[in-house]
């Protein structure tokens, strides 16, 4: 599984676990007396300490793997880094109510509210993002259809040539095989540290396979 993939999957489950984490609190502060109120308890404990350890490991990766992209400002990434700093002070407030200040308890569904709310659009601006461009639900210029052999490639030339410029541009262009291996490659020497030689050479690969069908 590709970097991606997995940050995809380990930020699925921290939005699932979020979500349960959220439903069960509902719960808890609806009907706290019931028979299921201590269970409910332990399911929202359980589920939001592994949600917070699957949102640390999540910023490791994006720290040690992205640190490359310092550069790189555009308004997705500036939105998911926004919320994803968020995450900490609000998490950090509850844990502060729940287990220093009991008379501001009833406070905790407000700040529950925008907790799931800030999980919500990082989830949206990150994982749930890459799912729907997986599944070619993205801008028709972006999902050109040439078989699932080459899924992984598209992706590559997705994320990578997507950072420095549009890319209408090079679904547009009309090139043989020898241009576009010279294409790509001038286009990693711009920042080595971004394209590694055998992702070139897939991102090669699928532009190729796509002029073949154009």
């Amino acid at each position: 599984m590709s970097v991606i993939g997995v940050k995809v999957l380990v930020g699925t489950l921290f939005f699932l676990l979020s979500s349960l984490a959220f439903v069960s609190m509902l719960h808890m502060l609806g009907a706290p007396h019931t028979p299921h109120a201590k269970g409910l308890r332990m399911i929202h404990r359980a589920a939001g300490m592994i949600a917070v350890i699957l949102y640390i490991v999540v910023a490791v990766m994006c720290i040690v793997i992205d640190v490359r992209q310092a550069g790189d400002v555009n308004p997705r990434g500036a939105i998911h880094f926004l919320f994803a700093v968020l995450f900490i002070p609000f998490i950090v407030l509850k844990v502060l109510i729940i287990e220093k200040y009991p008379e501001l308890r009833n406070r905790l569904l407000a700040i529950g509210s925008i907790l799931f709310a800030v999980v919500f659009v990082i989830f949206a601006t990150s994982s749930a993002f890459y799912l729907v461009r997986a599944v070619g639900k993205v801008p028709g210029e972006l999902t050109p259809r040439i078989g699932e052999d080459l899924t992984f490639e598209k992706e590559l030339f997705v994320v990578k040539c997507s950072k420095c410029h549009r890319l209408d541009k090079p679904l547009s262009a009309r090139k043989t095989s020898e241009q576009w291996q010279q294409t790509v490659e001038t286009m990693r020497q711009k920042d080595v540290t971004w394209i590694s030689p055998e992702e070139a050479s897939r991102i090669t690969r699928f532009l190729i396979a796509l002029e073949g069908q154009q």
